[in-house]
């Protein structure tokens, strides 16, 4: 089956480039992924997520299957891709806000050497804890189906997430709006491990701009996750575009309305590669869902 049948299949259009326009919304709509809101939402800032986030509800909603949200569709459909642009072995890899996600991890499984997940909210690194510690209730299998399916690999879900729990080696507590970014080492495989300060691989999707409300908040949060990229690295990055919410159980959750050029900028100020169509920067986009991979770019003195 090729990618344009597939993307029919699923009723995806991808875009490679386009100019980023305020005109590129569709539907006038301002919600991220997720349930349409509601009035008896509660309306919660980005900062409440650290307590009022629910990692089981948000996974029943958008994981329960590959197809459960759009969003997901076009992150799972186009993240085998995207892992093609870094390099086929990776010593060390970031999850950097995973929420209660794994999805990652089970898509880089082989190609990092060692893996390390985090996030902002103490429920989150808990559930990512239970699923590395065999102990999570949550069926990571639809998913995996996915990955497998376009990856073209034979291995069943159990042998596809054991091979990521091999791997990871730490859960960790970040927070990119503070200095440092790992404020705290919440778990380790074993007493050996040692988190570097700096990682090849950096990868954060729907986070940095669910993170504040403002561009200069988004600013802030990109520059905290290149921070942790080393020198000729790479960022992975996905997201919604032209969104100020999303809803789950009950909740909206503000966030910054995110423009092309807010990342493209972002990205150039902190020196990686911005510039479409080179070796140093890729970036997809279907149904206002952004997929991108950049690399750091070390200067010559």
């Amino acid at each position: 089956m090729t990618l344009e049948t597939e993307l029919a299949d699923l009723n995806i259009k991808a875009e490679s480039s386009n100019d980023g326009s305020e005109d590129a919304k569709k539907d006038g709509s301002e919600e991220g992924k997720g349930e349409k809101p509601d009035e008896k939402d509660e309306v919660c800032a980005p900062e409440e997520h650290h307590d009022k986030f629910n990692p089981h509800a948000y996974l029943n909603a958008f994981y329960k299957s590959a197809t459960e949200d759009t969003a997901m569709q076009v992150v799972l459909f186009f993240l085998p891709g995207i892992l093609y642009r870094v390099p086929t072995k990776i010593t060390t890899f970031l999850d950097l806000g995973a929420g209660p996600t794994v999805y990652f991890p089970i898509a880089i499984r082989d190609r990092a050497t060692r893996i390390f997940s985090s996030d902002y909210a103490p429920a989150n690194r808990a559930a990512l804890i239970e699923w590395a510690e065999k102990r999570s209730t949550f069926d990571w299998g639809e998913v995996c189906k996915w990955i497998a399916s376009i990856e073209a690999s034979n291995q069943t879900a159990d042998q596809m997430q054991q091979a990521a729990r091999d791997k990871l080696e730490a859960v960790l507590e970040v927070d990119v709006h503070h200095k440092p970014v790992v404020k705290n080492i919440q778990w380790t495989k074993n007493a050996q491990v040692k988190v570097p300060e700096k990682f090849q691989v950096v990868s954060s999707v729907f986070c940095l701009e669910y993170s504040c409300e403002t561009y200069d908040g988004y600013i802030e949060a990109v520059s905290s996750a290149c921070s942790l990229v080393e020198d000729g690295g790479y960022l992975i990055q996905g997201g919604v575009l032209d969104a100020t919410s999303y809803n789950f159980d009950g909740k909206q959750f503000r966030s910054h309305r995110l423009r092309k050029q807010h990342i493209i900028e972002a990205l150039r100020v902190n020196g990686f590669g911005h510039v479409e169509k080179t070796d140093d920067f890729k970036y997809i986009e279907a149904e206002e869902i952004f997929l991108l991979c950049s690399k750091k770019i070390v200067l010559n003195d």
